[in-house]
């Protein structure tokens, strides 16, 4: 039924931004990669990248057709981007990841997005390799940056909003296991 619902509102977005002018408005930092990172292995992703540099080495990948190397930076943006939503406190920025995804990705032609996206499902069902990773992630550091990129991507930037942008008291242990379980890489 939701899905449904979701579809319905969608198909009327589209017909009334078909009918209507619409202004996009972006903040400053908003998505922005401050150290984009290249094509790379997952395993020389740091903590201190964010998903936003982590997706522009995907893209790179992508731009380069090594879909599979593509496939194993989203996981990683994912993982951090989950862990990102646990602590940012403007709800309406969580959905920066899925914003990323649809700015780097655009270029991609459908054979070529079929093939990305062919790579990921390979990724998700391939456990040897999966596994991998998962081992990489959960030993690895946790993310240490400051998430601007999320939160930038919030209404809370244009509503001149007084709330502290990180939650208190944030537990970020729990939330990297809740990053894990989200990928799919818990016990």
């Amino acid at each position: 039924m939701n899905k449904v619902l979701i579809l319905v509102c969608f198909t009327l977005l589209v017909g009334c931004a078909n009918n209507t002018q619409v202004t996009n408005y972006e903040s400053k930092g908003n998505l922005a990669a401050n150290n984009p990172i290249v094509c790379v292995s997952y395993t020389s992703v740091g903590s201190e990248s964010t998903p936003a540099d982590i997706v522009t080495g995907a893209k790179d990948c992508a731009k380069a057709y090594k879909y599979n190397e593509a496939a194993e930076l989203l996981m990683v943006a994912s993982a951090y981007a989950y862990f990102d939503t646990q602590r940012v406190t403007d709800k309406t920025a969580h959905d920066a990841l899925n914003a990323l995804f649809s700015k780097e990705f655009g270029f991609l032609t459908e054979v070529e997005r079929i093939e990305l996206l062919s790579s990921i499902d390979a990724l998700d069902n391939k456990q040897p390799r999966k596994s991998e990773i998962c081992a990489y992630l959960i030993s690895a550091p946790l993310p240490s940056y400051f998430p601007d990129y999320m939160i930038a991507q919030g209404m809370g930037t244009f509503t001149d909003s007084s709330n502290e942008p990180l939650i208190k008291d944030f537990n970020a242990i729990e939330a990297w296991s809740n990053s894990m379980a989200f990928i799919k890489c818990s016990n």
